[in-house]
């Protein structure tokens, strides 16, 4: 059936772990442990605010719509950081502006390969 049948019934010798196998590692992990079982939204948050200078907050959202965009700049709002910028493709930079005015964050909006940078003052209520 197999060319090589030993191996299968063996173990194969020294043959390295399956991938299924290595990733199903960590289900041996308890259930209070953060990074396994931290919903994602609350995971990006709590490593946003646990940067290890704490003067510089990014996050990059290439998606292109308004609700991504708001739910990214409200991410920021969240940030004890001097500098919250905002990376987005160069065509959303002028949507991206507005869903920081609208979140009312302060902060700069820039394209991906940050050459062009936009400030950005938030909206008085």
């Amino acid at each position: 059936m197999y060319p090589n049948r030993w191996f299968y019934l063996h173990g194969g010798g020294v043959m390295a772990r399956s991938r299924i196998v290595r990733r199903s590692d960590w289900r041996d992990e308890p259930p209070d442990n953060l990074y396994f079982f931290e919903p994602a939204l609350a995971r990006r948050r709590r490593l946003a605010r646990e940067a290890k200078d704490g003067k510089k907050a990014e996050v990059v959202d290439r998606t292109g719509s308004v609700k991504h965009l708001e739910r990214a700049a409200k991410s920021l709002r969240h940030v004890k950081a001097e500098d919250r910028i905002l990376y987005v493709p160069y065509w959303d930079m002028a949507k991206a502006e507005e869903a920081m005015r609208k979140a009312g964050v302060r902060g700069a909006v820039s394209n991906l390969c940050g050459t062009q940078r936009k400030r950005v003052n938030a909206r008085e209520p």
